[in-house]
């Protein structure tokens, strides 16, 4: 049953983002009057089909992403359908910046969803640190518990087992620099320390055997801080810098491909990897981390989408740019053939991940 319910998380995830993805070429192209023969959600045999003034609606088997069909289109030269349709209301009668806008629209839509997504959780179940070492939980049986710390205590000062001098504590930052440790200490190792708290006005003592952990070169209190609920302006800052922190990851990693291949493809994951993360975050059975992969998934397909590849909007955009700059189209040959090699080169890089994804599904 779990299978199952994985499965229909994966492909509505995938499903969603690329759905939109298209959505917005869609959208763009209607906008600049440009005549689409069909909108499909959905790959593979056709389940079911709407015939609007001029657009095919189509549902089909496969919920792993969708197509538009649009007159001017390269690949769709042969196309009877599109034989006569006028020439201004194709893609090669359109102006260049309409082109490219048509040609981005989709990834727009993929930070679009990403940025909806990210506000939406912001606003429901969005949490922040307070500004103090206030203790939100505490882990059972660690040091904190053991020695009577309780939830809303403020930690003020703390007696270092690094420097063996009391230290102010202001916030987390400030307790944690005063149990880390400059050099790697030994796991398991422990100290005798006292930590004052700030508990209903009045400053008490707790004295506590506290572990060194070797994960995170510091001594472990068994203590998460406590947060409280953005606001409004929280919010939006957060949503805007989290999309701006995923996306700056998601270049570095494609500049880390391109500098070094080798290294950088043996950590990348294709469709099997993607699912088998999606597994683990439906396990936990939270809704705003669907949400959240969803919103990762879809920037990195943007992302991606913005590549120079042959194949992908990058490189229709690039095209579009060239032949505004010389008044020509390109010929059809050129691009059928670079086309080609821009699939080939992107479909050669699945089959490399997804391999690895397998080989590490077995071991």
């Amino acid at each position: 049953m779990s299978i199952i319910l994985n499965l229909i998380v994966f492909f509505l995830i995938i499903g969603v983002i690329i759905t939109l993805h298209e959505f917005g070429h869609f959208i763009a192209a209607k906008f600049f009057n440009v005549y689409c023969g069909s909108f499909s959600i959905g790959m593979g045999p056709k389940l079911y089909e709407h015939k609007g003034k001029e657009t095919k609606f189509e549902l089909r088997a496969l919920p792993i992403g969708g197509f538009v069909t649009m007159a001017g289109e390269a690949d769709q030269e042969d196309n009877e359908e599109f034989k006569n349709v006028p020439l201004e209301r194709t893609l090669k009668g359109k102006r260049t910046y309409q082109k490219v806008i048509i040609f981005l629209a989709g990834v727009f839509m993929n930070f679009v969803l990403a940025l909806v997504i990210m506000l939406s959780l912001n606003f429901t179940v969005g949490r922040m640190p307070v500004n103090e070492a206030r203790v939100g939980s505490l882990v059972k049986g660690e040091a904190a518990s053991k020695a009577g710390m309780k939830k809303g205590d403020v930690i003020i000062s703390i007696e270092s087992p690094v420097s063996n001098k009391s230290s102010l504590i202001s916030s987390y930052e400030d307790m944690n620099a005063a149990l880390t440790k400059k050099e790697l200490g030994v796991d398991g190792d422990t100290a005798n320390i006292n930590v004052t708290v700030n508990r209903k006005s009045e400053s008490i003592v707790i004295n506590m055997n506290v572990k060194f952990d070797e994960n995170q070169n510091k001594y472990v209190l068994g203590i998460t801080e406590a947060t409280r609920k953005m606001n409004f302006t929280e919010s939006i800052r957060n949503a805007f810098s989290t999309l701006g922190a995923m996306s700056v990851a998601i270049f570095e990693a494609l500049e880390a491909l391109v500098l070094n291949f080798t290294k950088t493809v043996k950590q990348m994951s294709g469709p099997v990897g993607i699912y088998q993360v999606t597994a683990q975050v439906t396990k936990t059975g939270s809704i705003s981390n669907i949400f959240y992969l969803m919103a990762l998934l879809s920037v990195n397909i943007g992302i991606f989408n913005l590549l120079p590849i042959p194949g992908l909007d990058g490189a229709q955009t690039l095209f579009a740019i060239i032949e505004g700059i010389i008044h020509r189209e390109l010929p059809l040959n050129v691009k059928y053939t670079l086309q080609i090699i821009g699939l080939s080169l992107i479909l050669l890089l699945m089959v490399i991940v997804t391999y690895q994804d397998i080989t590490k599904l077995l071991r």
